[in-house]
């Protein structure tokens, strides 16, 4: 089609879908794009309108009042950012659409102090409903000017769209004007609220905020409150007491967490005491080697540890959790020469369908295959033996 309702597809806008109408027909427009001068309207399904028929037009409104919300709060949130953080965050890029947007700047991280300032400043600005306008002029007349912000990468033509926000219609003289040709809403309280959702990294020095506004908005706060509610539910506390109870949890978790290293520790010493008594002595080197069973890496770990304080030789033990084996080896310093902790897991790990390796004093591996374990610490000893 020659022209069109629908927007196409432009400047991180997406584009817009709706309805194309011919008599009783009707098509579902799914999107819309445009090449050179000609509106290309994707049609859902595989039937379309006879060539040179007449048609109507009909964009879907509440779609398009979603993306408008998004891109004008999209000025807003360039400007708050040259506010709150600074003139050089400069827009790298951005995604308009209805359901959310997205804004890469050049910047570095937002501190959680900053990009609270800028939501705050946003919706400070959309509780003025200053109105929003929009005006053609020649590019001549704006190019030198920095308020006007612009991409300067971009090839624009003899005439430019100003988009402002606030100051009189026309007059340029808004505190936000970009050179834009989206849709946008009327005045700046048409986009009811707006809520940062996450900031994050993209690139090296490239940043992004994701928000969104209106009905997405609040759609997000109904979810907040709604997950607050549940977490209130399972700690038996009252919204309003929810903080206290959540700390109090944390303290008692952290006591738990404490009382239960301890115990770990006591049970790492008595197991290393047990496996001291039934040391070995191979190639004339010390060494233990046992299958702790039901044990994960970190018992493990914690066993050759406090056995390391009273043995100095070589100790590999192994165990089984959640079907997974677990490796670990310790090498005393008077034998590391002779033999390395990583390369003894380097050797027996893909005994048991795994891998591993380490530093000569100590290394951890394991594998998905219990059933080889003693086969793997028989191999341990083999390679002391070899030493």
């Amino acid at each position: 089609l020659d022209r069109s309702v629908c927007y196409a597809e432009m400047g991180g806008q997406v584009g817009d879908s709706g309805e194309l109408r011919a008599g009783s027909s009707l098509w579902r427009i799914a999107n819309t794009q445009k090449a050179g001068e000609v509106w290309l309207h994707v049609l859902e399904g595989d039937d379309a309108p006879a060539a040179g028929s007449e048609v109507e037009l009909v964009v879907d409104r509440a779609r398009r009042d979603a993306i408008q919300r998004h891109h004008t709060v999209t000025h807003l949130l360039h400007w708050a950012l040259h506010e709150v953080v600074s003139r050089d965050a400069v827009q790298k890029g951005s995604y308009v659409g209805p359901d959310k947007l997205t804004f890469d700047f050049s910047s570095a991280a937002l501190t959680p102090e900053q990009v609270a300032a800028v939501e705050r400043l946003v919706n400070e600005k959309i509780l003025e409903n200053a109105p929003v306008s929009w005006s053609e002029v020649a590019y001549a007349d704006v190019r030198g000017r920095d308020e006007v912000m612009q991409f300067f990468g971009d090839k624009y033509g003899d005439r430019v769209r100003v988009v402002q926000i606030g100051g009189k219609s026309g007059g340029l003289d808004g505190y936000s004007m970009e050179l834009c040709g989206g849709t946008h809403v009327r005045g700046t309280g048409e986009i009811g609220l707006f809520r940062i959702t996450g900031e994050g990294a993209v690139a090296a020095g490239i940043r992004r905020i994701e928000a969104v506004a209106g009905t997405e908005a609040q759609r997000a706060a109904e979810s907040d409150r709604e997950r607050l509610r549940d977490v209130a539910a399972k700690l038996g506390s009252p919204l309003a007491d929810l903080e206290k109870k959540l700390d109090a949890f944390l303290v008692q978790h952290k006591e738990t967490e404490k009382a239960l290293k301890a115990a770990k520790q006591r049970e790492a010493a008595s197991i290393a005491g047990e496996l001291a008594a039934k040391a070995e002595t191979i190639n004339g080197i010390p060494a233990v080697m046992a299958d702790l069973g039901e044990a994960d890496g970190d018992a493990l770990q914690a066993a050759a540890d406090a056995l390391k304080g009273k043995f100095g030789g070589v100790i590999v033990l192994g165990g089984v959790s959640g079907g997974t084996v677990a490796l670990v080896a310790a090498v005393g310093k008077d034998h590391t020469a002779k033999v390395a902790a990583g390369k003894i897991i380097q050797t027996i790990a893909p005994l048991v369908g795994g891998r591993g390796g380490g530093k000569p004093d100590n290394a951890r591996g394991g594998g998905k295959d219990p059933s080889k374990l003693a086969d793997a610490l028989n191999a341990a000893r083999e390679f002391v033996a070899k030493a």
